[in-house]
């Protein structure tokens, strides 16, 4: 394998294209207080905590293609039923481009690398109490299990583990760099943990089946298939009433409400073609998109109204 192919194989291992969760950054960046954004030290910590986490994540998603690779499911769901959506060639163990041994060097590589960056990061930080550190070496260990190790998303913790290491991203830097967790910020990392989430709650509708098969637990393979669409109807007016509640209570400022409006229709037609029109392929794209454009209006959001 020449050079090239071995680094776009690799990049394809850790999903690079996958920069989804990077968005949680601009929201921590605008919600920074105006004394606190003034300082370099600030922008330094703050770039080496995001280089850390961005290792972790590549770790994180290194693991979950070896255990996919390992237990079949991998070649199941993308070599042996390929869709424009999901090309079996975005996973390079199941195409033969990389050895498990390989891929195992990588990950771990990632992960010991980015656990170092998240630390330096965070004792250059202006706040960093033992506590915050573990609390952030610890929720990164613990992201990592997602599918190898303990295998959470196997035993039934999928949905948690998702929704938290998302929210860390916004709630470990925010408090590193402002010595507070705000309101704001809690709620604006949780609103976008969840529509990361729900991307992989569509995942799990398509998935069933193969998840079945090798014995993971999460919510769609614990329910009925009409029980777990009853479930993601629910969820698509969730975030909705939550943050007109907010509003109402004066947690958020009314423009979010009008700035949001494209994600809540959004959300709408996600479990419209996602769900009941049986496309969870789609609803999964959309949820990321939606995801995007959420991050990056909450931080139009953040600038319009924090000083």
């Amino acid at each position: 394998m020449t050079t090239a192919r071995s680094v776009r194989a690799y990049g394809r291992l850790a999903n690079l294209y996958f920069l989804d969760y990077n968005l949680a950054y601009p929201m921590v960046a605008t919600l920074l207080p105006a004394s606190v954004a003034r300082g370099t030290t600030t922008w330094v910590a703050f770039g080496i905590m995001i280089a850390g986490y961005f290792l972790v994540h590549c770790a994180t998603i290194a693991f979950d293609d070896i255990t996919g690779f390992r237990d079949g499911s991998d070649a199941t769901n993308y070599r042996d039923n390929p869709s424009a959506l999901r090309r079996a060639r975005w996973k390079p163990l199941v195409t033969g481009e990389l050895r498990l041994p390989e891929a195992l060097r990588f990950a771990w590589t990632c992960l010991l690398t980015g656990l170092t960056l998240l630390v330096i990061g965070l004792l250059v930080a202006p706040y960093h109490p033992l506590w915050l550190i573990a609390l952030a070496v610890v929720g990164a260990c613990v992201s990592v299990q997602y599918s190898y190790g303990l295998r959470l998303s196997h035993i039934g913790f999928q949905e948690l583990v998702l929704f938290l290491f998302t929210l860390e991203l916004v709630l470990i830097p925010y408090a590193a760099l402002t010595a507070a967790v705000t309101a704001r910020a809690v709620i604006e990392g949780s609103l976008f943990a969840f529509w990361l989430m729900m991307v992989s709650w569509y995942s799990n509708l398509r998935d069933c089946d193969t998840d079945r098969g090798v014995g993971r637990i999460n919510i769609a393979t614990m329910t009925r298939e009409r029980t777990y669409i009853a479930i993601l109807g629910v969820l698509a007016v969730a975030d909705i009433v939550v943050v007109l509640a907010l509003i109402a209570w004066g947690a958020l400022p009314p423009i979010f409400g009008a700035l949001l409006w494209p994600v809540f229709v959004a959300r709408l037609f996600q479990f419209h073609f996602g769900a009941t029109k049986r496309d969870p392929l789609f609803g999964r794209l959309v949820g990321r998109r939606l995801a995007w454009a959420g991050a990056l209006l909450m931080a139009i959001g953040n600038v319009l109204t924090t000083s």
